[in-house]
């Protein structure tokens, strides 16, 4: 370690000052204006021309403080050191180039099953026989449970056998009618009381049908609500079918939003609980009725869902298209920083020394959206912008290009 004294004049004392191998500018000029300060005090209430010398001295004394400070960095580098100034922080480019840009804006919307079913029974009764599990699947029309039918199967047995008589009765009488023997209200009578009877047992066996619960589609039976023997009638949950093949994704969407969506775009759809999964899906249907309490319409997705992995009910994002250009300066929104000043990026550029440098460029902000920004102004096309390593440089810091691509080509 070398040492430098400076001597204080009015109090012929002597400063020692340690200069380390690697010498910092800003120590250098902070010490020489403290220097400066202790010798000065009395002038802190001088008029302005006694300040502006001693702003003059103050720039004068950074002058030939850099310029030592040169020597010094010279003599490192003869000596095969490399000043902690001139370390050149090693970073990634890509070449800022004009490329297409969609701006979308998300709202979030719920998984429908397009199939799902509560079934209940038509009539009331008892419930005899429950013939499904949770989660077995069904076929269309298997059946699902049954009523306890023994009265109407009994009412069925003494129709059949009243339409037994009732129907040779019939046949007597319309063979002695065809004779002319006998009056007609004798045949139309057997006539009437025949085919009153052939409409009961239709009308009882509707009821024996109505009585058996069916699968209305192919399915799975997700949950079953009501027990064998407990009661049910027309309206209660007995069991619920659902089908996972093909769903209904809706979203409310402000009313606002109205004028920016195209029905012939395409929607990009997402789930919380897959966060890999990304699809662009087209519109299904638009509603046409405001609702008056939140001021949205419905849009609606359909999808399949072969694997079955969506359920109803789960949580969705639609990225909805509402600005497209076609050559814009993009930039990834994570490259973009602020201070007190505004927002801004770093670019790689050469100074009057011809060295590599970051470069502090504020910018104006357009639209945002999937991660990226359009910019307005600040930056232009070729501009090499910095992306891996810009959290650890600063304005004017020198930088070494590791790597450089094309923006678009990167996106």
């Amino acid at each position: 370690m070398k040492k430098l004294i400076v001597k204080n004049q009015k109090t012929s004392s002597a400063i020692k000052v340690r200069i380390p191998k690697i010498l910092s500018l800003s120590a250098f000029i902070m010490a020489a204006i403290f220097i400066t300060a202790c010798n000065n005090n009395e002038n802190e209430n001088g008029d302005v021309q006694s300040i502006r010398q001693q702003i003059s001295e103050y720039n004068q004394q950074i002058v030939e403080m850099s310029q030592k400070v040169s020597e010094l960095e010279r003599k490192l580098e003869e000596l095969g050191e490399v000043p902690q100034n001139r370390i050149r922080t090693p970073v990634t480019v890509t070449e800022i180039t004009p490329q297409p840009f969609d701006h979308y804006f998300k709202v979030n919307a719920s998984v429908e099953a397009i199939q799902e079913a509560m079934i209940s029974p038509e009539i009331n009764g008892q419930i005899r026989e429950i013939s499904v599990r949770k989660g077995e699947r069904v076929r269309s029309g298997q059946i699902l449970a049954r009523l306890n039918t023994s009265v109407i199967e009994n009412n069925i047995a003494e129709v059949k056998t009243s339409l037994q008589l009732a129907q040779t009765v019939y046949n007597r009488q319309k063979s002695l009618w065809e004779q002319e023997i006998g009056s007609e209200i004798q045949y139309l009578e057997a006539r009437n009381n025949y085919e009153s009877l052939q409409s009961r047992l239709k009308s009882l066996e509707s009821q024996l049908d109505m009585a058996i619960m069916r699968a209305p589609f192919d399915g799975v039976i997700d949950e079953i609500f009501a027990k064998e023997g407990e009661l049910a009638m027309p309206g209660s949950m007995v069991m619920q079918i659902l089908n996972l093949r093909n769903l209904y994704i809706n979203a409310d969407v402000s009313e606002s939003f109205l004028p920016l969506i195209d029905p012939s775009d395409k929607v990009i759809l997402r789930f919380s609980a897959y966060p890999d999964y990304e699809e662009e899906v087209p519109v299904h249907r638009m509603g046409n009725v405001i609702n008056p309490e939140n001021r949205t319409f419905r849009l609606q997705l359909r999808i399949n869902n072969l694997e079955e992995k969506f359920k109803p009910n789960m949580v969705a994002t639609m990225s909805i298209k509402s600005y497209t250009a076609d050559d814009a300066l993009v930039v990834p929104s994570i490259l973009i920083k602020q201070d007190t000043q505004g927002h801004y990026l770093y670019v790689a550029d050469e100074n009057d020394e011809g060295d590599l440098i970051a470069q502090k460029v504020y910018i104006e902000r357009g639209l945002s959206g999937e991660g990226r920004t359009m910019i307005k102004s600040g930056v232009k096309e070729g501009d090499l912008l910095i992306n891996q390593g810009h959290n650890r440089i600063n304005d004017g810091a020198l930088v070494a290009i590791s790597e450089e691509r094309s923006l678009a080509k990167n996106n």
